[in-house]
């Protein structure tokens, strides 16, 4: 089983399973900083979009100096309090793909996209860091740690990012990248996919592509070379107030259970495809796709995709780690006082912006086939358009950092709830017993959502529970391919 496990792709659920010990541990990890610096314990899920535009400064002030390209803080440093940063979630990230690629012996280098996907994923890049900008946070910071926490805030983002996702889905679709939407890449499906005549969903498998030959894949790695070497070097030895996160700023305690806590959720992101997107849209793909899957395969979208939606794995995947998250910090505050996080002022306050940034938020995602976590272990497992959307992640944050105080201008004015920050106190606003007992309810509330999510996501595949939960996707489809929930193209399997 373990040998399994190392070696094979995972479910969504158990990777969500995952992603959700990754949140308790980097909880765990600031309980003990804050400790250590008699700081007032807050149960805080990972954040990473903040730091990766300080890790962008870092890039910058590394390569090119304190005051690169003539300006005062750089092209980022006006947005980012001009500091640098080596943030561990982020390169643990990256590292568990690499680790994936290495226990499975294989990267995702050998899958080829057409120029156009290439562009579009650049695109979706630049909306989706934009983005996070306007909606105070990503997709991780609002669906994996908002949710179970019981943002006002995020919730609404999250309805904007499913509207934007599925915009964007239906638009890729039309313009004839809708085969390249696959939560995953495994050469033996792809090999599988051909000789069975499914197209679509082994389209990345190209005989005589050479990724070592590919320019636009160079520029890519460079790119990458750039950012990581300065974030290894401020990892171990940045020093100064200037650097946000280091060894020597935050000790080594902090600094490796953060990059730990990256790891394994990146580990398990990388095991099995997931991430936020796939689920932002699953509910009304499911009911669209079920209602008339003749017009999903017009659009060649993958079996592979169908399936997955069908079942609302990817659904699964995500309250899976919603509701562990939620179980921990819940938890901690029932029973021990501590308090949760997402308390800021604007920066958690519901506004016209943050909706604003949930469009983009959803958008970018599906157009870089990946949310940002899930980019992190896509660079890890070197896939090309990720590379490339990477770019387009460090130019997204330049309409921010560059009109700084305008963009900061905007995200006051435009706040629409003032000093509500969690559902608890809109209902229960001076009563904290009630608020507990209401945060007890939701974190159930979350835990049954989860059930029924498998339930329907079996039934829709005519599967059993277990088999949605212990099978890796590919598995899933092609058990639901023998069943006959999942209708081929014409001709296939003839």
């Amino acid at each position: 089983m373990l040998r399994r496990a190392w070696t094979k792709q995972w479910s969504f659920f158990w990777a969500g399973v995952a992603f959700g010990i990754a949140q308790i541990i980097y909880m765990i990890a600031n309980y003990i900083h804050y400790n250590e610096i008699g700081k007032t314990l807050v149960s805080k899920p990972i954040t990473v979009t903040t730091n990766l535009g300080r890790m962008f400064h870092g890039m910058e002030v590394f390569w090119l100096g304190n005051h690169p390209f003539g300006l005062e803080q750089g092209l980022y440093g006006a947005g980012f309090k001009n500091q640098v940063d080596a943030w561990g979630p982020i390169m643990g990230m990256i590292l568990g793909g690499f680790l994936v690629a290495m226990a499975e012996k294989e990267s995702r280098s050998w899958a080829r996209y057409s120029g156009k996907m290439l562009g579009v994923s650049f695109i979706g890049g630049m909306l989706f860091s934009y983005g996070t900008r306007l909606a105070g946070g990503c997709t991780l910071n609002h669906l994996l740690g908002g949710i179970p926490l019981m943002s006002i805030k995020s919730t609404i983002v999250a309805l904007f990012m499913s509207v934007g996702g599925l915009t964007a889905f239906f638009a890729m679709s039309k313009i004839g990248v809708g085969p390249y939407f696959k939560h995953q890449e495994t050469k033996s499906y792809a090999q599988d996919a051909q000789k069975r005549g499914l197209l679509a969903d082994g389209l990345t498998l190209v005989k005589g592509y050479n990724p070592w030959k590919d320019p636009i894949r160079w520029v890519g790695l460079a790119f990458l070379f750039l950012f990581l070497v300065p974030a290894i070097y401020y990892f171990f030895f940045g020093k100064g107030e200037l650097v946000h996160n280091s060894i020597p700023n935050k000790g080594a305690v902090f600094m490796f259970l953060t990059l730990f806590a990256g790891v394994v959720g990146g580990f398990g992101m990388a095991k099995s495809g997931f991430g936020t997107e796939c689920a932002l849209i699953s509910v009304e793909a499911q009911q669209l796709i079920k209602k008339d899957e003749k017009k999903f395969m017009g659009y060649r979208i993958p079996a592979i995709t169908r399936s997955l939606f069908k079942g609302l794995l990817p659904l699964q995947g995500l309250l899976a780690s919603i509701v562990l998250t939620g179980v921990f910090a819940v938890g901690a505050w029932v029973l021990f006082d501590v308090g949760l996080s997402f308390r800021s002022p604007v920066k958690n306050e519901l506004s016209i912006a943050s909706m604003i940034g949930g469009l983009f938020l959803g958008a970018g995602a599906v157009m870089l086939i990946g949310c940002e976590i899930r980019s992190y272990m896509r660079l890890g497992l070197s896939y090309t358009n990720t590379l490339i959307g990477f770019i387009g992640f460090a130019i997204g944050y330049l309409p921010y950092t560059l009109l700084y105080d305008q963009h900061k201008a905007f995200l006051k004015d435009s706040v629409l709830l003032h000093e509500k920050y969690m559902w608890y106190e809109v209902f229960f606003p001076n009563n904290v017993g009630a608020q507990k007992a209401f945060a007890v309810v939701w974190t159930l509330a979350l835990a049954l959502l989860l059930v029924w999510s498998i339930r329907a996501g079996a039934k829709a595949l005519k599967l059993s529970m277990g088999d949605v939960i212990n099978n890796a996707t590919e598995d899933v489809e092609m058990l639901a391919e023998q069943a006959g929930a999942v209708p081929l193209p014409e001709g296939v399997g003839d």
